[in-house]
């Protein structure tokens, strides 16, 4: 038997096991037994973490179908507060994922990461919203690692949301992969936000890397400042702030929900 643990970075939750611990074994067949809400742990992803040094652990993410990519924002937030509740390293260590390294900063149930900001506005987009075909509201798609459709709304209180954002997530002008979609509306200093996420392909309580390119996309069309608050539609606040020139911070809440095993089968 195995351990996992359940962590939820404001709503955005995950299986976190020990990289040492699945040795040669295939992490992304195990996302898709233990992930699903219907017959697994019930969980947006799964995250392996393994020691690289006292101070540096390496970071892997898994989807729920088993597909792995490069980085996750509230994932290495939980992965963070993951290491030090475990002994791995102290509260300020470095991860190392795909997209690069991360400064992580744990104080109790907060984490803060600052990254290296790579991240640009490929273009505005006139989109679809609804299914009258004359409705489009204007959009703008982030690359961060991964694609985000941002779109500006008056509210993101909206009906049939994931049958709203599937074709978005899948459009033709966001290219091959696809993208994650977000809604997002201001209320006076907060933005409010509702995420389709790509590989749960539904709506997530919160998209760590989706605030983060909101905040970019609002910033360069000079509708916010270098600091944004973000309502998630978990009810939690997750904080992005441009903390120096190419640097970018993201902070929130990352709590330990529950330790589990999973037999060797399962493997």
């Amino acid at each position: 038997m195995s351990l996992f643990s359940k962590y939820t970075g404001a709503g955005n939750d995950f299986v976190i096991v020990r990289g040492e611990e699945l040795g040669l074994r295939n992490a992304g067949a195990l996302a898709a037994v233990l992930c699903p809400r219907a017959t697994g742990v019930g969980v947006d992803g799964l995250i392996t973490v393994r020691s690289l040094s006292e101070e540096v652990v390496r970071l892997r993410f898994f989807n729920c179908d088993g597909s792995e990519f490069s980085t996750c924002g509230n994932g290495s937030r939980c992965a963070a507060r993951y290491a030090v509740d475990r002994g791995l390293v102290p509260p300020d260590h470095i991860l190392v994922t795909d997209d690069g390294e991360i400064l992580a900063r744990v104080r109790e149930d907060i984490v803060a990461l600052e990254y290296a900001l790579d991240a640009r506005v490929e273009r505005e987009l006139r989109v679809p919203v609804g299914v009258e075909p004359r409705r489009r509201r204007d959009g703008w798609l982030v690359r961060m690692g991964t694609a985000h459709l941002v779109i500006p709304v008056p509210s993101v209180d909206v009906e049939d949301f994931d049958d709203l954002c599937r074709p978005l997530r899948w459009g033709e002008d966001v290219g091959p992969g696809g993208a994650n979609v977000h809604l997002v509306a201001r209320d006076g200093g907060t933005a409010l936000i509702r995420t389709f996420e790509r590989g749960v392909e539904g709506e997530t309580l919160a998209c760590g890397s989706g605030c983060m390119a909101a905040a970019f996309a609002l910033r360069a069309a000079g509708e916010t400042g270098d600091r944004v608050e973000f309502l998630v539609r978990s009810g939690a606040a997750l904080t992005v702030e441009f903390i120096e020139a190419g640097r970018i911070r993201l902070g929130g809440p990352a709590v330990f929900i529950f330790d589990g095993v999973f037999p060797e089968a399962a493997r």
